[in-house]
């Protein structure tokens, strides 16, 4: 776990972007370039702040029990003695065209974590060392503060690479809700690893300890965080595929947040 701060300025009225972009496993036959492309636009015209998911790149090599030449894409398939240089390669020709100022915490997920467990290499680590980026593990507590000139705004956020998954719809929106539950004080929550997109705000409630008695809510804002590896690609045989998950959206979702009153609008 890793705890991080992170100022954000805006002007009086302003509405702020947070997106997560993760799960791109990048190298992967079926990774969805044109989902990327598109992805990154929005990104770039709505100035979107970023938290990277993890899964950034695909990490599976021919010592792995996953290994299958048919899941590499064909750019990859001459440089296999060289194969996570060149995806990471790739995902920094990907951050090029970001802000990176604007990307607030680097997850690892598990692909990279496989990585590193077994010859001692840590993509993740490499990306923030390149980029100067903020290393969040594989979760995080990040505390925002939207900042202006007379006021600041905190939001806190938890965020991890996720975990768990399923077939159904209901099985991959277990770890949202089970996070949750598990948090005391939090405004937005962000998970990855399930490859679907879904957003969703959830209502607390509570009175006061001490003074009249008055109804009191605090609005959880949630994401799924989406992903770029297509389920189903012509001529090749994908994981989704052999593992008979159903159609899934490639894609990211993004918070809106209203700073002053503490607003929170929802997309995918």
């Amino acid at each position: 776990m890793e705890m991080h701060e992170f100022d954000i300025p805006y002007s009086s009225g302003e509405s702020i972007c947070i997106s997560g972009l993760g799960d791109l496993h990048i190298g992967n036959i079926a990774h969805n370039k044109e989902a990327m492309k598109n992805a990154i636009k929005f990104l770039n015209d709505n100035q979107c702040y970023i938290i990277l998911m993890g899964d950034l790149i695909d990490a599976i090599t021919h010592t792995d029990k996953r290994w299958d030449i048919q899941s590499i894409a064909p750019e990859y398939r001459d440089k296999t003695d060289n194969l996570i240089s060149e995806q990471y390669y790739t995902l920094c020709d990907y951050l090029d065209k970001l802000d990176p100022t604007k990307i607030i915490g680097v997850h690892t997920g598990n692909h990279e974590d496989k990585i590193r467990e077994r010859d001692s290499r840590n993509i993740t680590y490499d990306l923030c060392r390149d980029y100067d980026l903020k290393y969040l593990g594989y979760e995080a507590w990040t505390r925002i503060k939207f900042k202006r000139t007379s006021h600041t705004e905190t939001f806190k956020i938890f965020s991890s690479h996720g975990y768990g998954g399923g077939k159904l719809p209901q099985s991959k929106m277990t770890p949202i809700f089970q996070t949750i539950n598990q948090l005391d004080d939090v405004d937005l929550v962000m998970i990855g690893h399930v490859h679907d997109v879904a957003v969703g705000r959830v209502e607390r409630r509570t009175i006061p300890s001490t003074g009249s008695m008055s109804l009191r809510k605090k609005t959880i804002a949630w994401m799924l965080t989406g992903s770029f590896l297509a389920d189903r690609v012509d001529g090749s045989i994908t994981y989704p595929e052999k593992k008979g998950y159903g159609m899934t959206k490639n894609g990211i979702a993004t918070f809106k947040v209203y700073p002053e009153t503490r607003k929170i609008h929802v997309s995918c």
